[in-house]
């Protein structure tokens, strides 16, 4: 059975994380929360967290660049304003669900 396979993987791997919930689009937040908790939880020094989809190009030298130390950031000797928190994304305001 499917369960079982899954077991069998993680024994051999150590790298599934498995949530209570089935695996359907409509549980898709339940899934990236489960990802945000682990992470946390787990790598709780991490500067930043990214999390992307497969259908989704990440432009690695660009997000180098953004994530290189900033002027007055803490990586930085001299002092300066607080950076802006970093927000890359898309959030879709007054869309409703589609169930």
């Amino acid at each position: 059975n499917a369960q079982a396979a899954v077991r069998a993987e993680f024994g051999r791997y150590r790298d599934l994380l498995q949530g209570s919930f089935p695996d359907r689009y409509r549980h898709l937040n339940l899934k990236t929360l489960l990802g945000f908790r682990w992470a946390l939880s787990r790598c709780p020094a991490v500067h930043f967290l990214l999390k992307a989809d497969d259908d989704v190009y990440i432009n690695v030298p660009s997000l180098l660049l953004l994530l290189r130390p900033q002027p007055g950031s803490e990586s930085d000797p001299e002092p300066g304003p607080e950076p802006e928190p970093l927000y890359l994304g898309r959030v879709h305001w007054w869309v409703p669900p589609q169930r």
